[in-house]
């Protein structure tokens, strides 16, 4: 680190020393602990304790102006990138966001849904750990599994020479739910089928015939309420059974 310093200091390059940090296998950059001997980077005990009393001190109050609820989005927003399946759970505070228009410092309501996803996060950040392996190059396990849906018709599903359908029940396109909403159904149950047929910590590959529906499975969330409650369903069923879907 001495040596670093020094050329630094030849070079005239500003650096503030007291932030540095001896070479080791487990140190914080950008807010996060890297722990490269266990592959892993994991949020700081300090970090999720300051989460937490952001998410407390947000549940004290009933209304909250726009910085508010950008100052607390942030803050969880960075977290996704330690818990990817944390975007499905931060749609509300989005929505919440837009409402504000022209008056951003008008104390308003937030959207149905908001104290729910908010405890999901607590939940989250209550856990001991919240680490997410760093990946290197991974096998990714391809079964031949398509799933596609038709509005008229039914949900399907196919894994190699085997298939399964399931019947729509008239009056299943209401309340915002629409094709998108019945491929994510469609994938859920594709996911749910492989599940049963390979080992936990395994990458697999699904197929769907609906470009908003796989995209936003790369994204991890949906800007459809009913579309990203599927999602959500999904991400429950990958953290419980270890098998990450690929789409």
């Amino acid at each position: 680190m001495q040596d670093i310093d020094r050329i630094l200091e030849e070079l005239g390059i500003p650096w503030e020393k007291t932030k540095d940090i001896p070479f080791c296998a487990v140190f914080p950059f950008i807010g996060f602990s890297w722990d490269l001997e266990c592959s892993t980077v994991s949020i700081p005990q300090v970090k999720k304790e300051k989460y937490l009393l952001a998410i407390a001190q947000w549940e004290a109050r009933h209304v909250h102006t726009l910085p508010k609820v950008q100052q607390l989005y942030g803050k969880l927003l960075h977290s996704c990138l330690v818990v990817p399946s944390g975007r499905a759970y931060l749609t509300t505070l989005e929505r919440f966001m837009d409402n504000f228009h022209n008056s951003p410092f008008m104390p308003r309501t937030p959207p149905q849904g908001t104290p729910s996803d908010l405890l999901w996060w607590k939940n989250t950040l209550s856990q001991p750990t919240v680490e997410q392996p760093i990946l290197g190059p991974t096998p990714i396990d391809d079964q031949t599994a398509y799933s596609g849906a038709s509005s008229e018709i039914s949900i399907g599903v196919t894994i190699g020479n085997r298939w399964r359908a399931w019947r729509l029940l008239p009056g299943w396109k209401k309340d915002g739910r629409d094709i998108g909403w019945a491929e994510a159904v469609g994938m859920l149950f594709l996911a749910t089928l492989l599940t049963t047929n390979c080992k936990p910590t395994t990458h697999q590959k699904v197929f769907g015939n609906n470009r908003g529906v796989v995209k936003g499975w790369w994204n991890s969330w949906s800007r459809s309420i009913p579309t990203n409650d599927i999602f959500k369903l999904l991400h429950t069923l990958s953290e419980e059974t270890q098998v990450i879907f690929h789409a």
